[in-house]
């Protein structure tokens, strides 16, 4: 049964209890390549040492393919769940060098801007106009669509690029959002708040069935600021 708020509004889901299974699942079932596939074919064209943001990173993987894809990048991964941080730290420490360009912090969709440091406890402060990539993993479903893209928006740098890769919607997209306690959204509405925040060439890129079982459960959108 699901627990419910005082207002009736039904609690969200409590990813931490489930961190563990929640990372080894992804990569038993190849989930985690299919993304990690899907990544290696987006148009990025980002500068020789790109700022990434990956906002709601879960366990990380996506924060950890940026670092081995682009040698000089510095990426900042952050998420509302301390256990599904410290999955993603253990992972950056197997990853060796890599974890010297990695930022792991709490934070909220809704109050991006505003970090805590997983480990030392220090705020950071991300300020407008510092990313070359923002990128979020099936997040947004869990906040309000056009408050959470405007503030995350305004960190890109002109010319940045931003990429969502949600949870389609449909009938395996309906089973998730029961279970997983969030609101998924179309493709077009991810494409008309962006565009609604200022960002351009929003379009919708597709998972290929060889990225399965990911292109059963997610698709992307990308947009630039111009």
């Amino acid at each position: 049964m699901r627990r419910r708020r005082s207002g009736g509004e039904a609690a969200p889901f409590a990813y931490g209890r489930i961190a563990g299974l929640y990372d080894t699942g992804f990569r038993l079932f190849g989930f985690k390549r299919g993304i990690e596939q899907f990544l290696e074919h987006v148009d990025w064209r980002l500068p020789a040492r790109p700022r990434v943001l990956d906002a709601g990173t879960g366990t990380g993987f996506i924060a950890l393919w940026f670092l081995r894809r682009f040698a000089d990048a510095e990426v900042v991964a952050f998420d509302i769940d301390w256990q599904m941080l410290a999955v993603l730290e253990r992972s950056a420490r197997r990853a060796g060098h890599a974890v010297q360009r990695l930022t792991v912090a709490r934070g909220d969709l809704r109050a991006p801007d505003v970090l805590t440091r997983v480990g030392t406890g220090q705020t950071v402060a991300l300020g407008e106009k510092s990313f070359d990539a923002v990128v979020v993993g099936a997040a947004l479903e869990h906040t309000s669509l056009d408050a959470a893209l405007g503030r995350l928006t305004r960190l890109l740098r002109p010319g940045g690029v931003f990429l969502n890769m949600g949870v389609r919607t449909g009938p395996t997209g309906a089973v998730l959002a029961r279970a997983f306690r969030f609101r998924p959204y179309t493709t077009a509405e991810v494409v008309g708040s962006l565009r609604r925040v200022g960002l351009a060439d929003a379009r919708v890129l597709r998972f290929a069935a060889t990225q399965f079982p990911a292109n059963l459960t997610r698709v992307g959108v990308l947009a630039r600021k111009p």
